[in-house]
């Protein structure tokens, strides 16, 4: 069977991680097909959205979709708190339908086509390259950027995410008492495995908690916890969202000879803080530029060279193992860790280098 047009590039999923690598790949000058299930670029969002200062310097994105956070503050279940701040860090609140509606356009007027309302359903091949079917279409090359949960990498074999959190994310109105911080809560009750947090966002306040996959992120009894600070209980709801966040680090099987799984569905996310927009993007770029040399000039595979890229971020994983296995909480609450020493780590965690 035979599908036409045939493209250079087909990239499955509209997220940060796709739409950086299509519109990468459209400036090299590939013919690029993004496809994503759907309706609309920033519907159904799974992520909180924040921005580290890295991605901010790598990504001109405009000044009204996003919100400086310049300060971390980090609270023990009776409310003691360690804040932490670096005069040349920050982070970006954002309205993340917003930036992905911008990062959309920005793809298409780099030249890629997309496509929303399209649902994946396979790849096979055809002749050199692949056929997807229920697009219409056939690639030289494929690219899965279709979250935690991917169906291409299902379709074709590769690695899936094993090690999952799950989070959960109530919008409310802004509040005064949130101020320009980013408040993160280590609750075991409430976060067990992960944390909870409250962001200032643009024009809302974000609250969320991530919990290990199999526990219940009962926010009900997060907020009412979080009364003495925000006074939150009674307030509305004005928008939830949930879902996976990848941390067993960077999948071993991640790429076939014709096709390669890039941000969540590659695991490309802190194993750690769960943050994921900034390796989204920066690899999403990065596997473009490897699938451009490739393809027009016979360069080497793009899976290798985006995996020697790629960190290994072994203190992440080490850190990660004693947070899920060490009393933490109970032994800040118990001063059996020093302000000093966890005010360092937690710097090293956040800042991603020591704070003195």
């Amino acid at each position: 069977m035979t599908t036409a047009p045939t493209c250079d590039l087909a990239v499955v999923g509209a997220g940060f991680a796709g739409l950086a690598c299509a519109r990468r790949a459209a400036e090299r000058g590939l013919s690029v097909l993004v496809l994503d299930r759907k309706r609309e670029a920033g519907e159904r969002i799974h992520t909180t959205g924040i921005l580290v200062k890295e991605a901010w310097e790598e990504w001109a994105v405009p000044d009204d979709l996003v919100r400086k956070v310049g300060r971390v503050r980090i609270h023990t279940p009776s409310h003691r708190s360690v804040e932490l701040k670096r005069s040349d860090y920050f982070f970006l609140a954002t309205d993340t339908a917003g930036l992905l509606r911008h990062l959309a356009d920005e793809t298409r007027s780099a030249g890629a086509e997309v496509r929303f309302g399209v649902r994946y359903s396979g790849a096979t091949r055809a002749g050199t390259g692949l056929a997807l079917e229920e697009a219409g279409v056939s690639c030289r090359f494929l690219v899965g950027a279709d979250g935690a949960r991917s169906r291409v990498a299902s379709s074709l074999g590769l690695d899936r995410n094993e090690r999952l959190l799950k989070g959960v994310e109530w919008e409310f109105e802004p509040l005064d008492d949130v101020g320009d911080c980013l408040h993160c809560f280590i609750d075991p009750e409430c976060a067990p495995g992960y944390i909870g947090w409250v962001v200032p966002g643009v024009g809302i306040t974000q609250v969320g908690l991530a919990v290990h996959r199999k526990a219940r992120a009962d926010m009900q009894r997060f907020v009412a916890r979080l009364d003495p600070l925000f006074g939150l209980s009674g307030r509305p709801v004005l928008d939830k969202r949930g879902g996976v966040i990848p941390i067993g680090g960077l999948l071993r099987r991640f790429h076939t000879d014709r096709a390669l799984l890039i941000g969540d569905a590659a695991g490309m996310v802190s194993p750690l803080t769960a943050g994921g927009i900034h390796n989204a993007y920066r690899y999403g770029r990065i596997a473009a530029d490897a699938i451009a040399d490739h393809l027009d000039a016979g360069g080497p595979h793009p899976g290798p060279v985006v995996r020697r890229a790629y960190p290994g971020h072994r203190w992440k994983h080490a850190a990660r193992w004693s947070y899920d296995r060490l009393p933490v909480a109970r032994a800040l609450e118990a001063g059996l860790l020093t302000r000093g020493l966890f005010r360092k780590v937690a710097g090293k965690v956040f800042f991603d280098r020591f704070v003195v």
